[in-house]
């Protein structure tokens, strides 16, 4: 799948642009004129450290991927867990919905809830490149943008999925409120107490605060 993504995406980061190196040197890709190189890889948005499950063990890591599994299903999200393989050894991470090509110093933010893409209403598959203070320097090394919108130059391969995008983000904005160690106990306190989502969305807090927990100690 890593190879279709990097097809899917030019042989270039999604964000910055940058020509993956690699790429070029097996001729996959040329450098246009103007444009620079950089080593990008394969970033999962839910990481793929959640399919390392042996069957009948009852080890952290399998609890930890159950975890992440019944947080999604008890939230509404069964769609997601019958796409990514619910708490089974066929776990399907590396589905192309699941992967985005990112220049490595990219990747490592977007792994450690640094960076993340907010939609952008009206305007398909476009976001909003947000930056927490914790990712210091980055636009100093690479080439940040505002905004991006994802093209699939294979148009058979399917673009990253909004929706997983959308679960990181939260997560990422909730692992960056300021002062906000008050407001986290409520949440997990509705965490421990909701059956179910709110219909008004006035809930999603919840439902972040418990991916992250999980998604955090999976980076």
């Amino acid at each position: 799948m890593a190879a279709q993504a990097l097809a899917r995406d030019n042989y270039r980061c999604m964000v910055t642009g940058r020509v993956d190196m690699s790429s070029s040197f097996s001729g996959l890709t040329s450098p246009k004129p103007g444009e620079i190189t950089g080593y990008s890889n394969c970033c999962h948005i839910f990481p793929d450290s959640l399919e390392n499950i042996v069957a009948g063990s009852t080890g952290p890591k399998e609890h930890e991927s159950a975890t992440v599994w019944t947080i999604l299903k008890r939230f509404g999200y069964e769609d997601i867990c019958e796409e990514l393989g619910l708490a089974s050894t066929s776990a399907n991470l590396h589905r192309l919905e699941n992967i985005m090509t990112l220049e490595t110093i990219v990747h490592e933010q977007f792994d450690r809830l640094n960076l993340w893409f907010q939609e952008i209403d009206g305007q398909e598959n476009t976001y909003k490149v947000v930056l927490a203070p914790a990712a210091g320097n980055l636009p100093t090394v690479v080439p940040i943008p505002d905004q991006v919108t994802f093209v699939s130059h294979r148009p058979e391969l399917p673009l990253p999925s909004p929706k997983y995008l959308r679960i990181h983000a939260a997560c990422c904005r909730i692992a960056h409120l300021s002062g906000a160690a008050e407001h986290l106990d409520l949440i997990f306190r509705d965490m421990e107490e909701l059956k179910v989502l709110a219909h008004d969305g006035s809930s999603a807090g919840v439902l972040a605060y418990a991916l992250h927990r999980r998604l955090a100690a999976s980076v």
